[in-house]
Formats: C-alpha cells, structure tokens, sequence
C-alpha cells in the first residue's frame, strides 16, 4: 500500500542509527531526497519556460479552433513537436513527490517495520500488550511510544525508537491532542510555509504570464494547498507535519534559485519567422482585444 516505504527505510535506517533521533533523521532524509530530485526539477522549469514562450500561440489557437478541439489538439501537438516541448514533463516532478510522500506516510505509521525491523509476529504481541493495558492501538505509530511497547522492544535487545524532536511527542496526532500547545508547532509551521509557498509560485507565475494568461490554476493552489495541509497535519502524526515542513521550506528555496538560474540562462526558442509573426499577433490581440488582426498573412 505504502509506495516507496520500503526502499526509503532502507536510507531512513543507517541515519537514525547513527544519530539516534527520529525527528532530525526525517529532516535530513528530506533534504537527501530533495537534492536528488533537483535535477528532475530543472527539466521540468526547462520545459515549463518553453511553453511560457509558445503560450500565446496557445492560447490564439484555443480561440481560433474553440468548437473544434479535436484540431486544437492536433494543431497544439504540432506546435509542441516542432519545439521539442513535452507537455508532460512538468508532471513528473509532482509524480515523484507523491510517491515519496506515500513512502513517507509507510515509514512514519509503521515505525516499528520500516525502522526496528520487528517481525509482523512481534509487531502483533506489542499490539495485544498495549491493547491490554487499555492503550489505543488504531495505527502502529500510536502505541510504538507506549510504556508496554518500550519494555518489549527492550526485552528484543533493541533500543526503543527516539521520537522526541525538541521536546514535541512526533507520534502525537493534533485532532487527539488540541489541547496540548505544543504539538501544534510543527502543524501551524507547515501551513504558514505552505501559504508562503503558494504565494511564491503565485508571484512567478505572474512574472512569467504579464497578461494574466494561466493565472486562474494559480489562483486556485493559492487557496487549495493551505486548506489541504492544514486537513493532512490535523489528522496524521506530527512526524508527518515535520516532512511537510522541512520539504515545504526546501522547494521554496529550490524553486527561487532556480528561477533565478533559469531567469538568467534562458535561451529564446529558434522560431520559424511565419510563428514569431504568429506569437507577436497573438500578444498584440492578447494585449488589445478589440485591435482586429489579419489572419491570412499568418500560413497555417
């Protein structure tokens, strides 16, 4: 169920093993992880930064073919092709950070798996010793913590899991704890980070689209992820909350520095003259709409 749960605990492990906290070994396997996908995230601005060129070509065959999709699809794709532009890649990205994220999800609802490496067997006898001593028992990171859990770990000759990070329980679940203030640190931090992000991807997007072309989808993430964070650190361990955080916080940085780079490095696409006469009409209709543009002198 849990994508990816089983080859990121086998990065997860060696951290924690060396520094014995389970809070900072989640910090720093989300900078690793992060720095790794940097290269697929440069692919996916390069992508995105060619069709912010080509857009209004875009966009003036959406209004020429508006009840004929089936052509504005074929005469898109031809466009797409002729440029080497692949509409996808800025997918990818956003792929991979959900996969990573449900392996996240795997690795810190089921601690005792993924980092103790406790059989299902033993997973089971904890489960029932805390079951008996009137402990909750809904999801294994719940009661991993608990008194009757630390004892058989320890019987195990295995050294309890450290779930402390700067005085915060990341077991912890905000909708069971609301009124314990300092579990909700780490939430509160991960929906601030997430409206700073939104409104950094909000301002860029305008930067790159002057005429408020694409700007509706930013409208829309400008709302939706905040609510969608707040909702996800509300119902899932703080452990989680942490991971949104700190990957939150680092594609902010990932993403400025590279729009920066790209910003400076950006090379203007080799346009065919008939297309740059076909994209200067567009941003002229684009710009004054009501000016009347002479499609013939444009081939097809």
């Amino acid at each position: 169920m849990y994508i990816l749960a089983g080859p990121l605990a086998m990065l997860i492990r060696p951290i924690y093993d060396m520094i014995q906290s389970y809070g900072w070994t989640l910090v720093i396997v989300t900078v690793l992880i992060n720095l790794l996908t940097i290269p697929l995230t440069v692919i996916s601005q390069k992508s995105t930064a060619k069709t912010q060129q080509i857009q209004p070509l875009i966009n003036e065959l959406q209004r020429k073919y508006a009840n004929d999709k089936e052509k504005f699809n074929t005469e898109m794709q031809k466009i797409y092709t002729k440029y080497g532009i692949n509409p996808m890649s800025g997918c990818f990205p956003l792929i991979i950070r959900l996969l990573i994220i449900l392996g996240f999800v795997g690795v810190v609802y089921n601690p005792l798996q993924y980092i103790l490496r406790l059989s299902p067997d033993q997973i089971n006898a904890i489960r029932d010793a805390v079951s008996a001593a009137g402990g909750k028992i809904t999801y294994q990171v719940q009661y991993c913590g608990r008194p009757e859990a630390i004892d058989y770990i320890t019987k195990l000759g295995k050294e309890p899991i450290n779930f402390n990070f700067m005085g915060i329980d990341l077991t912890k679940m905000l909708s069971e704890n609301m009124s314990d203030i300092k579990i909700w640190i780490i939430p509160v931090l991960a929906v601030l980070a997430t409206v700073a992000s939104s409104f950094l991807t909000k301002k860029m997007m305008a930067a790159a689209n002057p005429n408020g072309q694409a700007m509706a989808g930013g409208n829309t993430m400008l709302y939706f992820m905040p609510v969608m964070t707040a909702y996800f650190t509300y119902i899932m361990p703080i452990g989680m909350s942490l991971y949104w955080f700190t990957s939150t916080i680092i594609n902010m940085g990932q993403q400025f520095i590279t729009n920066i780079i790209m910003k400076n490095n950006q090379k203007e696409l080799p346009l065919t003259p008939n297309d740059k006469k076909r994209l200067e009409s567009a941003r002229q209709k684009a710009s004054d709409p009501n000016k009347k543009i002479d499609e013939k002198k444009y081939k097809k």
